[in-house]
């Protein structure tokens, strides 16, 4: 059965972050700096879904320790 891509991004969101309502509001709200500021969800619906994926695992497989949180788009201040 395949994944779905919203699936396949979270499963590695959790991995980073456990909270699962946080993920879930990261996947869904959060603007992706590294991404053009387009949310999770904005990408996966345009069938873009798989640059979440290969941002998250690139920072996944950085030696040292797990990122100590999700990709984002700074604050503007």
């Amino acid at each position: 059965m395949r994944t779905g891509i919203v699936r396949r991004v979270a499963t590695l969101a959790l991995q980073i972050e456990p909270d699962r309502s946080r993920v879930l509001h990261w996947i869904v709200h959060t603007p992706l700096a590294a991404l053009g500021g387009h949310t999770t969800f904005e990408l996966a619906c345009n069938g873009q879904g798989e640059r979440v994926v290969d941002l998250l695992r690139s920072l996944l497989e950085q030696s040292g320790p797990l990122p100590s949180h999700l990709p984002h788009a700074p604050v503007a201040r």
